[in-house]
């Protein structure tokens, strides 16, 4: 059975993610007992806020009016973190639900970006999709770094 998804569900999602993500990121930081970390989190927050405010600025009815999508219909739900944000996360478990996030995002955005006949929309949704695979490859580093060597 497939689903039709437009690109405004689309676009609320992000908006939605984008903010799980600013408070993971601020949460992090508030953890991170080494300057660098902490000054890398709250730049990755600052990010994640800014693209929020992208999608939220981004015209309704101009996306509402571009073309249904068939995506299956599961297709939505494999962007979603495994774990889901809790105040009280250790800092290696906010390392591997972050890695899940910005992975997550980059195949949503580059979905969304297919999704899509507007070459602008494309252009920004693949730009997103390239600054999640920075920060996925940022975390990436840390978890070896800190995550492998100190447990």
């Amino acid at each position: 059975m497939e689903k039709f998804v437009t690109l405004d569900e689309i676009i609320k999602f992000a908006v939605e993610r984008e903010d799980s993500a600013y408070k993971l990121y601020k949460r992090a930081a508030e953890l991170s007992t080494s300057i660098s970390s902490k000054k890398m989190f709250e730049e990755l927050a600052q990010e994640e806020a800014t693209h929020k405010d992208v999608f939220v600025k981004i015209d309704d009815e101009k996306a509402e009016s571009h073309k249904l999508c068939t995506l299956p219909e599961s297709s939505i739900a494999k962007y979603l973190a495994e774990v889901s944000f809790q105040p009280d996360m250790s800092y290696s478990q906010i390392i591997a639900s972050a890695l899940k996030t910005e992975e997550n995002a980059y195949q949503l955005y580059k979905t969304a970006a297919g999704m899509t006949e507007d070459p602008k929309l494309q252009k920004v949704l693949m730009n997103f999709a390239d600054v999640e695979l920075g920060h996925r490859r940022r975390l990436e580093a840390i978890y070896d770094e800190r995550v492998m060597t100190e447990g």
